[in-house]
């Protein structure tokens, strides 16, 4: 039986996955995705704010809108926010200014060019998506890091449609990076992280079936006029798709893990 290697995988994911995206494009889509997660709890993050202590300074890699940002600026002593997008950029000094938080320092970078000081603790929110190399990724988490490194990732269900349509298509039950691949990833380098997961899952859902072909289309990465898949995917939507209330409901959905180990640094 081959072994898989594990990190090799999160760098072919990572790759397939990447699609040019214009600023004004990915602000769009920021901004849509946080209104919907605010609209959620997020236990996730609490248990983060519960660990940290108000003299810490944390890094956050790949902020977003500020959606953990603001409430990790409010339990601790400062924050140094990482992110690339100009347009980002602009959102979350607004929704900082609004909030009132001004222990918010901005590097407008990538994470791989940042050379930021050491903190107590790093941590990111579904910013590694775009990064294949995940070892230089965690190892530079490490390096800045005194107390704690902090990953959250979301876990798609291992028996979805799309872990099953990725397996027939594409030879792996991954359509994409996620928890699963990066705990072991992790585990390969000797990162020994905890895990806790979401309660429940906020389930996708899709007003007809078309809609529901698009979405899968759309995160098998195939070209809408590559037809060679077309009878194989709406099958497979027909037969594991539920109908209720006049929505079309998948077995797949909105869950994420949070990964935490300690980063053993030696000053």
């Amino acid at each position: 039986m081959k072994e898989v290697d594990w990190l090799e995988l999160w760098r072919e994911l990572v790759t397939r996955n990447k699609r040019p995206k214009t600023d004004k494009r990915l602000v769009e889509r920021y901004r849509a995705h946080s209104r919907k997660r605010t609209e959620r709890p997020d236990p996730l993050l609490e248990v983060v704010l519960k660990e940290m202590d108000e003299l810490d300074a944390v890094i956050e890699i790949g902020p977003g809108t500020g959606r953990w940002t603001i409430p990790v600026a409010k339990r601790v002593r400062s924050v140094t926010a990482i992110e690339p997008s100009a347009g980002m950029v602009d959102i979350l000094r607004e929704n900082l200014n609004h909030a009132g938080f001004h222990n918010v320092e901005i590097l407008s970078q990538t994470w791989e060019d940042a050379s930021p000081s050491i903190h107590d603790a790093v941590m990111c929110s579904h910013g590694m998506y775009g990064s294949p190399d995940l070892a230089a990724f965690v190892r530079k988490m490490e390096r800045f890091a005194r107390k704690s490194c902090w990953l959250a990732l979301r876990l798609p269900p291992g028996n979805g449609i799309m872990a099953e349509l990725s397996l027939k298509i594409h030879g792996c039950r991954h359509d994409s990076p996620d928890a699963v691949i990066a705990w072991n990833a992790l585990y390969a380098l000797g990162i020994h992280a905890n895990v806790l997961v979401e309660e429940g899952m906020e389930n996708w859902v899709n007003d007809t079936l078309d809609d529901a072909f698009s979405r899968a289309k759309r995160h098998l990465r195939l070209e809408t006029d590559e037809t060679k898949y077309d009878d194989l995917i709406y099958s497979t939507l027909r037969r594991r798709l539920s109908f209720s209330n006049g929505v079309y409901i998948w077995p797949d959905g909105m869950r994420s893990a949070l990964l935490r180990w300690s980063s053993h640094r030696k000053d």
